[in-house]
């Protein structure tokens, strides 16, 4: 599977409910510099941008939060605008979620979504592409390009 660019959502994925960075997030985020990624998130920027800063994750050029899209997760709307943002059509886009509305979310974008299990069944992930027991796991199986494209 091949990608153009990563969207990411916050909460659950990125920083856990203390505003901590998720182990492995900040090392991910780090061998993406230079790729196309972005933040997708249904809180606010105000609330998006604090919390990156918390947690000392670097910031996104492209954040989509509450405040850009008429419908939050579980619509595909912030998905969707990610990619319009990159100029990407949606199946050249990954989705790395942990909860079953933001799984159904970038489902329903017509893009493929990894689940973050985080020591959760795989019940809850039904409908995702793939799933990883931790970001970590997920940042092994990642495979960066020296075109720039992002494999899986």
């Amino acid at each position: 599977m091949e990608y153009e660019a990563i969207l990411f959502d916050l909460f659950g994925t990125l920083v856990d409910d203390a505003g901590r960075a998720i182990d492995g997030a900040a090392e991910l985020l780090g061998c993406l510099q230079g790729q196309r990624y972005a933040l997708v998130t249904s809180c606010s920027r105000a609330l998006a941008v604090g919390l990156l800063r918390h947690a000392a994750l670097p910031e996104f050029e492209v954040l989509v939060c509450a405040d850009d899209v008429a419908a939050n997760k579980p619509a595909p709307d912030g998905y969707l605008a990610a990619a319009k943002r990159f100029e990407l059509q949606p199946e050249r886009c990954l989705v790395v979620e942990d909860s079953p509305q933001g799984i159904h979310a970038g489902r329903a974008a017509g893009m493929d979504v990894v689940a973050i299990l985080r020591g959760r069944e795989r019940s809850f992930a039904v409908s995702a592409t793939a799933t990883f027991l931790t970001l970590a796991r997920f940042a092994e199986a990642l495979q960066i390009g020296a075109d720039g494209v992002l494999r899986l």
